[in-house]
């Protein structure tokens, strides 16, 4: 029997295989696999990475898969995604339950997963509890999509008299078309494309309204991990995705991951005891 694990988000997916003794024997990358927001190109990135990982190593008949990916919570893709996977057997869970058991692997803590998109959850005596994860329209809290979306609110409420014109406000606003370009790209702009302005925020930290932004991200996450510490305990944070690490708080102990979400994916798919078909 071979396994594969799957970590699938909303900027790309990879996978991985490995046989009963964990030795990996073909990995895989593709696109975005949110199969909340776009099911059918999540799934076809999500077979091409898989495709890639088992490739002239086994039939799907002989893989026991474990799939993390983004927006699993959100809705009923995936029970549909699992009824149409060709693998022996199946296991669709949120991305961020592989995200746990690869940071944490059976220990206690907290993960905070910063992307495109953000969840933070907590693993307390082998339970898992999240928080977030709703998607930017709803929630999002401190994530790329998050900051990227920020940043043109505060560029409207400059155009508007409500705040200074910064000169990054001002450069992105020349860029996009002053307001109608901005509200332009606002009806069609999809999470990624928010983010994608992250870097112009970062690189522009001491510019005051990219600092207003990054501090209240920053205070969106603390107050969601504050929300998953145990009463009179302070559980050791793991930072994960893109802008965990740029975005980590000095309030907790600071854990080293133990492995990536495909390590946790993995994990899981060699222990599970008892498989739904």
């Amino acid at each position: 029997m071979y396994f594969l694990g799957l970590d699938g988000g909303g900027t790309g997916c990879r996978a991985a295989l490995c046989d009963d003794t964990g030795r990996r024997l073909g990995e895989g990358r593709a696109g975005p696999a949110n199969i909340a927001t776009d099911y059918d190109m999540a799934r076809a990135n999500i077979l091409a990475a898989c495709s890639q990982a088992i490739a002239g190593v086994c039939p799907p008949s002989a893989v026991r898969a474990v799939l993390g990916v983004a927006g699993a919570n959100l809705s009923g893709a995936g029970q549909q995604l699992a009824a149409s996977m060709p693998f022996a057997h199946l296991r669709v869970v949120q991305d961020i339950v592989i995200s746990v058991r690869g940071a944490l692997h059976n220990d206690d803590g907290i993960v905070a997963a910063l992307g495109t998109g953000s969840v933070f959850a907590r693993q307390l005596d082998g339970e898992i509890r999240s928080v977030g994860g709703w998607g930017l329209r709803l929630g999002d809290e401190g994530s790329g999509a998050w900051i990227g979306r920020a940043i043109l609110m505060r560029a409207t409420r400059a155009l508007d008299g409500l705040v200074a014109a910064t000169p990054l406000l001002a450069t992105l606003c020349g860029e996009m078309g002053g307001g109608p370009g901005i509200v332009s790209f606002s009806l069609h702009a999809t999470p990624a494309d928010y983010a994608a302005l992250v870097p112009r925020v970062l690189a522009a930290r001491n510019d005051p309204a990219a600092h207003a932004v990054l501090e209240a991200a920053r205070a969106e996450i603390r107050a969601l991990i504050a929300h998953l510490q145990p009463d009179g305990a302070r559980l050791p944070v793991c930072w994960l995705g893109g802008l965990g690490p740029t975005l980590a708080l000095p309030d907790w102990p600071v854990r080293t991951p133990l492995g990536t979400a495909v390590d946790g994916a993995l994990w899981m798919a060699q222990e599970e005891k008892e498989w739904p078909i």
